[in-house]
């Protein structure tokens, strides 16, 4: 069964939760869609002190997701410092692989830290 959980709720499950370096992959649709994705990714990330999200603004066809997540975390556990270049590993991958761009493939990082 699927349940609901609100944005408040989630926001503070995560209450801190960044004192070290995360980052949170939203890997479902339009997580992040419009303003009110970007709103919710804002407060997330203050609320949880997190490095920044990952997430999507359409809805997503299941395999170009998987495909665009997998070459993200394949290029990001193989940096050498994936912290340091979290927005060059991401943009590579937007780069390289066209159609994360179209599923609305998305980084957002926190201005909080």
């Amino acid at each position: 069964m699927l349940e609901f959980i609100d944005e408040q709720s989630l926001c503070d499950a995560f209450k801190g939760f960044g004192v070290k370096p995360n980052l949170i992959y939203f890997a479902a649709c339009s997580v992040l869609k419009g303003r009110n994705g970007q709103r919710f990714a804002e407060r997330f990330l203050k609320s949880s002190g997190c490095r920044a999200v990952i997430g999507y603004t359409t809805d997503v066809n299941w395999m170009l997701s998987l495909l665009t997540d997998m070459l993200f975390l394949h290029r990001f556990y193989r940096d050498e410092n994936p912290w340091r270049n979290l927005r060059k590993i991401y943009e590579s991958v937007r780069d390289d692989f066209k159609p994360a761009q179209a599923i609305g493939w998305t980084l957002m990082e926190n201005r909080h830290r």
